[in-house]
């Protein structure tokens, strides 16, 4: 790579795709690029649904929640690279809902949306998509938490409907629009890196889907080992704070053993908000 001080002619000093990081920073410098082409960031949209949901300022009152899942994917979003915009709340209303996920497409490149995928009187997102012509990709994933996701295009749009469960919409994102804002921006790696760990507890056996478990890595004799941070459930928000993989468990006829090894996915931690076009 290098021969004495400079680099080889003809060496290729970061490949598209690449994360600008403080030492690609520093390389580039080094060499005179004060100037690099890069991705744009991608503007995703977030829209939540549901009258029950209250901003986070808002006092709690009987039969109302915070509205939690905007700002965690707001979050997840600028995590991964992209720019956020949020949108705000969508009423119990079809039709004021349509147009408000109509004139928010006018804007975004992506589109998020939180909640209403489901079978209720009030999970109006399978009948907007179908207005608005666009084509459902899927709208069911063999997995918990999560299994509501769906996923559909206009023209060149995508429209994510995440559930409204706070980690069901969480791994959603990771696993379906994470990739889709990495791979716009030229990365060759966007999904999660998966590893093999050590389980340091016993789970019991999925029997239908296959379970995504919020977990925290630690080292232990030169292993890594994998273990539970709460309740897992597809509601719990606790489960979210202290995760840093995704333990995934396919369905099986027996349990999964203390000692094990399982798969895991990698949740990104720090990721920074550019990558190398070009």
């Amino acid at each position: 790579f290098f021969k004495g001080t400079e680099l080889v002619a003809g060496t290729c000093m970061v490949k598209k795709g690449s994360l600008i990081t403080p030492g690609v920073i520093a390389l580039l410098a080094t060499f005179g690029y004060s100037r690099v082409a890069v991705g744009k960031k991608p503007l995703v949209g977030v829209l939540a649904t549901g009258d029950e949901l209250l901003e986070v300022n808002e006092p709690l009152i009987p039969g109302k929640i915070r509205n939690s899942n905007s700002y965690m994917l707001l979050a997840q979003i600028e995590r991964a690279g992209g720019q956020a915009v949020y949108f705000g709340n969508l009423a119990d209303d079809l039709q004021k809902s349509f147009t408000a996920v109509r004139e928010v497409l006018e804007k975004v490149d992506f589109l998020i949306t939180t909640g209403g995928v489901s079978v209720g009187d009030y999970d109006y997102m399978p009948d907007i998509y179908n207005d608005l012509g666009a084509t459902v990709l899927f709208n069911k994933v063999a997995m918990r938490p999560g299994s509501v996701t769906t996923v559909a295009r206009l023209g060149k749009q995508l429209l994510f409907g995440l559930s409204g469960n706070p980690s069901a919409s969480f791994i959603g994102f990771e696993l379906f629009v994470r990739p889709v804002i990495c791979r716009s921006l030229g990365s060759q790696e966007p999904h999660l890196r998966s590893v093999k760990a050590i389980l340091a507890e016993d789970y019991p056996a999925p029997k239908a889907f296959s379970q995504l478990i919020r977990t925290k890595i630690h080292y232990e004799n030169a292993q890594l080992h994998v273990s539970s941070v709460g309740l897992n459930m597809s509601g719990s928000i606790t489960s979210l704070a202290g995760a840093n993989a995704l333990l995934i468990l396919p369905p099986a006829e027996k349990g999964y053993k203390q000692g094990s090894e399982a798969d895991i996915l990698m949740l990104a931690e720090g990721q920074e908000q550019a990558f190398f076009k070009e």
